[in-house]
């Protein structure tokens, strides 16, 4: 009888014990499902006056432009497209424009790719580099258009081109994008970041890449929800710079105090030995689930886009570049 009411006693124990843990998993799950499909409306951006020569709106009919071209991916007519239509916007504001053609050896065969490079002249040595990629991922099974990641920053470029001139007081920037960002399988050290690589191997050919002072990376920041990371990798005082200029403008609130490390196209440039960031909007959609359903699928779009964020961005970016430079005069002055 011992023995029996003891069992007992246990069994209604195991099942207590059982059941609190089972709410408490339950109570994790739900915790994380809602983390996972959170969107912060704060990364909202919304419509406002520019603080600085750049456009959103200007830059969305240009997104709009690309967009109409289709899917854009390394080799195609219709990246030979864009390419036209970035050298005939850019040249239109003033700028010299380079075409810096290669071939690329990729698991779908050789595929001719080239870079662009705007040349905004400087009255001071050194370059800064701004860069982007334009192509986007290759898929067979759907239509990809790539309005956010590839589109986006295409866009925003060229508007960035007409913002800043042919001429500045300063050093030299340079508006590259870049070919074969994505990878035409499967991401590895030798299938992506094709028009980087080359880059770096091209400048320093040229003997460019010591005049190279820094680089700021842009990818995925059309996105209506937009939070940039900081980079992991980055020197501290280039982010510094530029999260310090989107704080007295008011976009703190996208630029995030949380840091990630994306590979991208700024790679291949600190693998080089230079300074470079990356801003990237890595949440496309502003959760996690917003992104797994948006992010190289079908669903990028230009709904998903909004002139507001290009507008957040490049107004941080135009104003971010004095920054910028007053900190490189500072360490050359140390050095």
């Amino acid at each position: 009888m011992y023995w029996q009411e003891t069992i007992g006693r246990s069994s209604l124990r195991f099942i207590g014990v059982a059941g609190v843990g089972t709410l408490i998993f339950l109570l994790l799950v739900a915790f994380g499902l809602k983390r996972i499909a959170y969107k912060d409306n704060n990364q909202r951006a919304t419509a406002a006056t520019g603080k600085s020569e750049f456009r959103g709106d200007r830059a969305f009919e240009t997104l709009k432009k690309v967009v109409a071209i289709g899917p854009r991916p390394p080799g195609s007519p219709e990246a030979e497209t864009l390419r036209q239509l970035i050298r005939s916007e850019v040249e239109a504001a003033g700028l010299e424009v380079r075409v810096i053609p290669f071939e690329a050896d990729t698991p779908l065969g050789k595929r001719s790719m080239a870079n662009l490079v705007a040349i905004v002249k400087g009255s001071q040595d050194g370059i800064i580099a701004l860069s982007n990629h334009y192509d986007t991922k290759y898929f067979e099974e759907f239509r990809f258009v790539g309005a956010n990641d590839g589109g986006s920053t295409a866009a925003w470029m060229i508007e960035m081109a007409r913002a800043l001139g042919p001429m500045r007081d300063g050093r030299t920037v340079w508006l590259i994008w870049f070919d074969g960002e994505e990878a035409l399988r499967d991401w590895s050290s030798t299938d992506s970041l094709y028009g980087s690589r080359e880059m770096v191997r091209h400048m320093r050919k040229t003997k460019e890449l010591a005049d190279l002072h820094a680089l700021i990376n842009v990818d995925m920041i059309g996105d209506c929800y937009l939070g940039i990371f900081r980079d992991a990798g980055a020197p501290s005082w280039l982010s510094n710079a530029i999260w310090k200029v989107a704080a007295e403008l008011g976009h703190g609130r996208h630029f995030l105090a949380e840091s990630r490390i994306v590979e991208d196209d700024h790679m291949p440039f600190r693998l080089a030995g230079k300074r470079a960031i990356n801003l990237i909007d890595y949440e496309y959609g502003g959760s996690q689930l917003e992104h797994s359903n948006t992010w190289h699928t079908a669903n990028d779009t230009i709904e998903r886009v909004c002139p507001a964020s290009l507008q957040a961005v490049g107004d941080v970016i135009y104003h971010a570049l004095p920054a910028i430079e007053r900190a490189l005069d500072a360490q050359a002055r140390l050095n």
